[in-house]
């Protein structure tokens, strides 16, 4: 008898505790449910804009007195703005870095000869009439040369930053009727010519009686004659030039 009673014990047990352990499991479930994280929906998709090409920034024309503060920056008072000379500065972004430049023509001071002839300038010095020669004498600058510095710009600012020191002085090269002109107006205008290869604006003007363009080589400065130009010459003027000094 009593192994029988204990058998309705444990069935009537199970009968009620069977529905308790049911609604406890589909409780736990339901929970767990509840605190599954929701996926995010994926962000939308952004269509990138064309890249627009980069422009030098529009900057005013220059003025005589912005001129002067810039020579006078590089050059301090070794030199002057030779204002005989038609035009006496021009503008462009001639080393194709997106700043604007400064050309000018100058002329020494006589007295201040020593500063300009330093063995470590601020500036680089080159013949345009002559080739470069590593080994040979250095280059001096007399009292009665003509002479174009071309300063090159930094940033937005150009050659008016104070930052702008990197300068190249050049002989023989501030030619009559000097313009500027870019890159695709002289593909243009030469496409049955050989062309260096052009890294920013020209300098289009008479030099030594011929028309031609005065172009950024690379390390230096270069003279582009289209009836004479020759690849082969300008490669080995490049390769022999000096390197150019940091802006």
């Amino acid at each position: 008898m009593l192994r029988g009673a204990t058998i309705v014990a444990v069935s009537r047990c199970f009968r009620i505790g069977l529905p308790i352990l049911i609604s406890a499991l589909c409780l736990l479930t339901g929970c767990s449910e509840a605190e599954k994280p929701v996926a995010e929906a994926p962000p939308p998709s952004i269509t990138p804009q064309a890249n627009q090409p980069q422009q030098v920034a529009k900057l005013p024309p220059p003025q005589v007195t912005e001129v002067q503060k810039a020579v006078n920056r590089v050059f301090k008072e070794t030199v002057l703005i030779d204002t005989s000379h038609q035009p006496t500065f021009i503008v462009g972004d001639f080393n194709g870095d997106l700043s604007q430049d400064l050309a000018v023509v100058l002329k020494p001071v006589s007295d201040k000869l020593a500063e300009l002839n330093e063995e470590f300038p601020n500036w680089i010095l080159r013949d345009l009439s002559e080739p470069v020669q590593p080994r040979g004498p250095r280059l001096r600058v007399a009292a009665n040369d003509k002479l174009l510095a071309i300063i090159h710009g930094f940033e937005a600012n150009g050659w008016r930053d104070h930052q702008a020191t990197q300068t190249y002085l050049l002989k023989n090269a501030a030619g009559t009727g000097m313009e500027t002109h870019s890159t695709k107006d002289l593909v243009a205008a030469y496409r049955d010519r050989k062309l260096p290869q052009l890294r920013g604006d020209v300098v289009s003007e008479e030099l030594g009686g011929k028309s031609g363009y005065l172009y950024y080589a690379g390390a230096t400065y270069s003279w582009y004659d289209p009836k004479t130009f020759n690849a082969d010459t300008e490669r080995r003027a490049i390769h022999m030039a000096p390197a150019s000094t940091k802006k």
